[in-house]
């Protein structure tokens, strides 16, 4: 395999893209369906414009068309590295490296940045200075608001897709590609914003020489929606144990659970009023979900059931909610003492005060966002679903899922004769499997990552030297916290194994799929990731010390290796 369909051509203007933070949003591969409709049609010029926004770019300064900023080889996600750097040239205060610091941390092979003579631009410098002012005041953004209002909307009116023509359903997943792209013009605008407040209570706290607290005073700022799902996990999972008649459901396995279960039943009603509204908030969740084929807790609820059984198994003291309410308690204590700390001080006293109030507000929009654009990608997914199984009964292929084979532009000419693409679908069923394997390059542009797709290394053929006890393996603070456990590497949320309660879970990467696994154990370390990233985020939330970036940590530390990880500082050291 040279290439994959999907391919993207690099910006001549933008060169280079990274899958830096991307293999969090994107773990595995994107569809094909998925790419060309939601992602070309929908994401890309929705992130485009919200740079235009923001203020790092003019739209002139773009050179693909349709509008790119997004990349994908051999099927997987890239961020727009060139992008990010041009932010830290023209953000005053700010610079190219400063970006590739926060990116990349001390990541081997970066190429260093090449400046270009349009790089400079007062005007664009303008604009984000004004931009940076309104992101470290404002106490509102109502167009991300608007956004997650109106995905909330597209939820509840969802047709019955049953009742709609072929031709019905590719105009409604249209038509939410439409609302996805509308949905991301703000949320690119949050991405970018969310990162200024973290960055403002560090460069204070470091100042004082109190770097570890940063991330102490960023814990358990509550409403954060990719947190609340497991919340609701773990109340419906004590529902379960309170019930006998429940937890002999849940014994028998959860395949086909809800189906055993009687609705009219008084004692399931309490259990089924929860299930429900866990559905309606949350129900488009799923593993690699910016992608529209992998399925979701609504159209696979056995994920979500899975999710609950595992934590029905916890006990009491192992309450999120007990750990949130000690990690807020902390935080007001740590922020009263760092605002005391530089009371004297007027800039440091408004700069971390700022600081403060923007990550609170702007670290939530972020999760909104997300979740507004993923709820929108989920009305896509279900209508295509329905597309699928309509072709599955009539022979055409044998997989609904396999109906994201075909390219958005060829979904017309499909639905009037199918059988003409049955045996193409099935050559790309057998492309798109074989690229799960693979190891993409981690920076692309400039002549990088041009290599044949078939070249590309195994998944986890190529990892570090295996560390020996009294290694520190160096990553970024996720979520405060020491805690000494067995390590235990997952590289998979549907295959994790039992684990105690003082184990470290340690993964490549994590997305809201994984976050139920986070209650089951003491810590979470991860190969990549930031202070604004999924597993962070979430762990402070729940109160779980957390570790993120720890190059290749999944090869690195032996399974069962007694570690120590502090979330304060990002070590994990290995100590037996």
């Amino acid at each position: 395999m040279e290439r994959w369909l999907t391919d993207t051509p690099n910006s001549a203007r933008f060169p280079y893209y990274t899958r830096a933070n991307a293999d969090e949003v994107g773990p595995d591969p994107f569809s094909v369906l998925g790419w060309s409709m939601v992602w070309m049609r929908g994401c890309n010029p929705g992130v485009a414009k919200g740079f235009v926004e923001f203020g790092v770019v003019d739209v002139s300064e773009y050179d693909l068309t349709p509008l790119q900023v997004f990349g994908n080889r051999g099927g997987y996600f890239y961020n727009p590295m060139s992008l990010s750097r041009l932010m830290g040239e023209r953000m005053p205060g700010a610079t190219a490296e400063a970006i590739d610091k926060a990116y990349f941390g001390d990541h081997p092979g970066v190429p260093p940045y090449e400046p270009h003579p349009g790089d400079v631009n007062e005007v664009q410098s303008a604009k984000l200075a004004e931009t940076m002012g309104w992101v470290m005041s404002t106490p509102s953004y109502p167009r991300m608001h608007d956004a997650s209002a109106m995905a909330l909307r597209a939820v509840a009116d969802r047709p019955d897709f049953s009742a709609m023509s072929n031709a019905e359903l590719i105009d409604y997943a249209r038509r939410m590609t439409a609302k996805v792209e509308e949905a991301w013009i703000p949320y690119t605008v949050v991405c970018l914003g969310a990162s200024l407040g973290p960055g403002a209570v560090q460069a204070v706290c470091e100042a004082i020489g109190r770097s570890e607290d940063a991330v102490k005073v960023l814990s358990a700022v509550g409403n954060v929606e990719s947190a609340e799902a497991s919340f609701a996990m773990w109340d419906i999972s004590r529902i379960v144990n309170a019930s006998p008649s429940l937890t002999v459901a849940f014994d028998a396995g959860v395949d086909g659970l809800l189906g055993r279960l009687d609705r009219d039943d008084a004692r399931n009603s309490e259990f089924f009023a929860a299930w429900d509204d866990l559905m309606r908030v949350h129900g488009h969740r799923a593993p690699n979900e910016w992608d529209c084929r992998p399925d979701s807790w609504t159209t696979r609820p056995e994920i979500a059931l899975g999710m609950i059984d595992r934590l029905r198994g916890q006990s009491d003291d192992r309450s999120p909610h007990r750990a949130k309410a000690k990690a807020a308690v902390e935080r007001e204590r740590i922020t009263a003492d760092l605002m005391a700390a530089v009371a004297s001080d007027a800039e440091a006293s408004g700069t971390l005060a700022a600081g403060l109030f923007s990550a609170s507000n702007w670290l939530q929009w972020r999760e909104q966002g997300k979740y507004a654009c993923i709820r929108l990608i989920h009305e896509v997914k279900l209508a295509m679903y329905e597309l699928g199984r309509r072709m599955v009964a009539a022979g055409v292929i044998p997989d609904h899922h396999h109906i994201f084979n075909l390219l958005d532009e060829e979904l017309d000419d499909f639905v009037v004769n199918p059988a003409k693409y049955s045996a193409v679908i099935a050559e790309r069923e057998v492309g798109f499997q074989e690229l799960h394997h693979l190891e993409p390059p981690y920076i692309v542009g400039n002549g990088r990552g041009d290599e044949p797709v078939h070249t590309w290394p195994r998944r986890n053929a190529v990892g570090g030297q295996v560390a020996k006890v009294g290694d520190v393996l160096q990553g970024g603070p996720g979520a405060p916290g020491v805690i000494t456990g067995r390590a235990r590497i997952v590289l998979d949320p549907m295959d994790a194994p039992d684990m105690d309660p003082t184990d470290v879970l340690v993964a490549p990467t994590t997305d809201p799929s994984w976050a139920p696994l986070f209650l089951s154990v003491g810590g979470v370390v991860v190969n990549v990731g930031a202070v604004g990233s999924h597993a962070a985020i979430v762990s402070r939330e729940l109160g779980v010390p957390c570790a993120v970036s720890v190059i290749q940590a999944t090869s690195r530390i032996p399974e069962g290796a007694l570690i120590t990880v502090d979330g304060s500082t990002g070590t994990v050291t290995i100590v037996g």
